[in-house]
């Protein structure tokens, strides 16, 4: 709405404010919200003009790379020599999983990043790709370099033929 109202120039934007709704009690209330002197779109000495990385950024915005499983068993059956990291529960990854795979559930990932090395390359997986796609994006975000996504997960993996070990 917020965009819609930039637009075509009707209305009064949140420019400045937040809008606060409570579901619970079916309350709204508005917050003032105020500048950052030192922020650098809109403090006191503005660096960043326009849209886009800017020059002066240390590193660029990376994207998550995604593999499909019948390329991802290839890769693994060349001799893949990065971590296999399952982003599932406990319980799902006992049930079954990669063999070789590092166990290091999505919920407590952001314990284990300190712990997993940097320089190796990661193929991410979980049941369908959305969790993995999510545990992706967090190293990346946390320096990790060479990240890959398992699209659809071990479900597609397994449909594809690809070897798993069960209990």
């Amino acid at each position: 709405m917020e965009a819609i109202k930039i637009i075509t120039g009707h209305g009064r934007t949140l420019a400045g404010r937040m809008l606060h709704y409570d579901a619970s009690n079916t309350q709204i209330r508005e917050i003032s919200l105020k500048t950052d002197p030192s922020c650098r779109l809109c403090g006191d000495n503005p660096s960043i003009m326009s849209p886009g990385t800017p020059s002066d950024c240390s590193s660029a915005i990376r994207q998550l790379g995604e593999m499909n499983p019948d390329d991802a068993v290839v890769l693994i059956e060349n001799g893949f020599e990065g971590i296999l990291l399952d982003v599932r529960e406990v319980e799902e990854h006992a049930a079954v999983h990669l063999e070789g795979s590092t166990l290091a559930p999505l919920s407590e990932l952001p314990l284990h990043l300190e712990n997993l090395p940097r320089d190796v390359p990661y193929l991410v997986y979980c049941k369908v790709g959305i969790r993995s796609a999510h545990a992706g994006q967090m190293m990346l975000d946390a320096g990790f370099q060479n990240v890959i996504n398992l699209s659809g997960g071990i479900t597609d993996w397994i449909k594809c033929g690809g070897p798993c070990l069960y209990p």
